[in-house]
């Protein structure tokens, strides 16, 4: 993708726009002009505007000559450096990224119908049904989020859930340029404080849920919960779906200035939830709303899709989905990668391979394993949590483990940090369960073990790392290790439980 080139004057224009200071230009001709946005050095190309951010770790003013040996056209700065090339100083650079990633990329945002989701879980899930709402309703729809960015058959990967708004645009422009009319876009806590979702205005902002989370970021809860509310600002979006089956929710919708759906299960829930029902085939809804009672059904596993479901059926009538649509639309979404993913079954144990990474998603992890399991049938969890990360939910993650019948303790991925030190943390909360506990430090030699030891009736429960392939225990990235939680968990399924028709090869061979 080629992003259009822009003059000098038009940057500087655009910078003028975003309140905090003066900037001042040094450098650099009405008839310059300059192509794309770029915040790491090492991808600058020919012609970039590469802007020296401020991080936790690292100083992109340090990179301007690196910059500038790769073809950037200019710096964008807070500071002055030595180098030849014209430059834009600005009061920060972090609050420019959004409206001149924006501009650099051709203002796509401009041009589609945003739709933006936020919640402790229940982001990525939501994103993808509401994607197939909206494609059932006749608009190319594009998603951003967790597990990459997608439209119509094409897919580009991430690396952060919300990334970057330079990214975030080029991404939209991508989209548009491929026949997208609408889009779908995650938005984490992180990259609401940090700016990321600057320059986009939505249509609509839904919000799943919330729980502890992230405050190794964000400090206090209270910080987290503001992070999460400034998606649901009157200059940011136009209208709020808001699952309200917890006091947070609830709050939210009381407290945002744009016009609120609530979703629950409550009566006074603007679309509310009737019934459910899950098992191994999927889930359904009787949902009710302003038009009467649909029924809703769903390939998704698991009762904390209910509200999830809910939340995108909502969300589909508030953009003028018809509900025929919306329910077909819902009806057509595979499950996510790594969201309850479940493999086995037939004769064999089940095993089910999930994100939850939080307490209350742990818990409700467990809740769908029982409802999969058999009659007499237990549940074997293989938990671990990532280290350098919110250490303080470990306990928490340990007290919800103690539904589980046995609970293999293994290594999530430690990122440097002692993995004996982290089981220890979860272990804490495990104290006076009457779960068995086993500690096995290597992840694939603990899922094939839970999967071993499971009965036909029974259900392995696999979590936290869901969709994701590479697993780190230094804090060098070059030192991850490819590890599939649903490779796995397959291998020692086919292992473990062959199939009738497996014996039957072997005989014959």
């Amino acid at each position: 993708m080629r992003l259009p080139p822009v003059p000098w004057s038009e940057v500087e224009r655009r910078a003028r726009t975003v309140p905090g200071g003066p900037v001042a230009r040094v450098g650099g001709t009405d008839d310059l002009t300059v192509r794309g946005l770029v915040t790491d050095s090492r991808l600058v190309v020919p012609g970039a505007l590469f802007a020296c951010v401020r991080g936790a770790t690292s100083d992109g003013h340090r990179h301007a000559s690196a910059a500038a040996a790769a073809g950037a056209a200019g710096l964008l700065v807070d500071r002055p450096v030595a180098s030849t090339l014209p430059q834009l100083q600005v009061p920060s650079v972090r609050a420019q990224l959004g409206p001149l990633g924006a501009l650099l990329a051709g203002d796509p945002a401009a041009a589609l119908r945003l739709a933006g989701i936020t919640g402790s879980n229940g982001k990525t899930t939501t994103s993808a049904l509401l994607r197939g709402v909206l494609d059932a309703g006749g608009d190319c729809t594009g998603v951003v989020g967790t597990l990459g960015a997608e439209v119509g058959g094409r897919s580009r990967t991430t690396a952060l859930t919300t990334p970057e708004a330079p990214e975030l645009h080029q991404l939209l422009r991508w989209m548009l340029d491929a026949g997208a009319r609408r889009a779908v876009v995650e938005a984490s806590s992180i990259a609401l404080d940090m700016g990321r979702m600057d320059g986009l205005r939505f249509e609509v902002s839904v919000f799943t849920g919330f729980e502890e989370d992230h405050l190794d970021h964000h400090g206090t809860l209270e910080q987290y919960w503001a992070s999460k509310a400034r998606l649901f600002e009157a200059g940011r979006t136009g209208a709020a779906v808001v699952v309200v089956d917890e006091p947070w929710g609830r709050r939210l919708a009381d407290q945002a200035q744009v016009p609120v759906t609530r979703v629950g299960s409550g009566a006074d829930a603007d679309v509310r939830v009737l019934g459910w029902r899950t098992g191994s085939s999927g889930t359904e809804l009787l949902i009710g709303d302003d038009t009467g009672g649909h029924r809703v059904r769903s390939p998704l596993v698991g009762r904390v899709h209910v509200g999830n479901l809910a939340a995108a059926w909502a969300t589909g009538r508030v953009l003028g989905v018809p509900p025929d649509r919306i329910a077909a639309g819902l009806a057509a979404v595979a499950p996510p990668r790594g969201r309850n993913t479940v493999l086995g079954g037939s004769g064999r144990p089940r095993v089910v391979v999930d994100y939850a990474h939080t307490p209350r998603a742990l818990a409700a992890a467990i809740a769908t394993a029982q409802d999969l399991s058999g009659p007499g049938g237990r549940v074997h969890l293989v938990l671990g949590a990532r280290g350098r990360r919110d250490r303080y939910k470990r306990q928490g993650l340990g007290e919800a483990a103690r539904a589980a019948d046995g609970v293999w303790l293994t290594n999530e991925g430690s990122h440097g940090e002692d993995p004996a030190a982290i089981r220890a943390e979860l272990r804490v909360g495990l104290l006076g369960s009457a779960a068995g506990v086993r500690t096995v430090p290597d992840r694939r030699a603990a899922i094939t073990a839970a999967v071993r030891a499971a009965g036909p009736a029974d259900v392995v429960l696999v979590v936290g790392r869901g969709h994701e392939t590479r697993l780190l225990d230094t804090t060098d990235p070059r030192d991850a290790v490819h590890l599939d939680d649903a490779e796995v968990a397959a291998e020692a399924l086919d292992e473990a439980h062959p199939q009738p028709g497996d014996r039957l090869r072997e005989r014959a061979s």
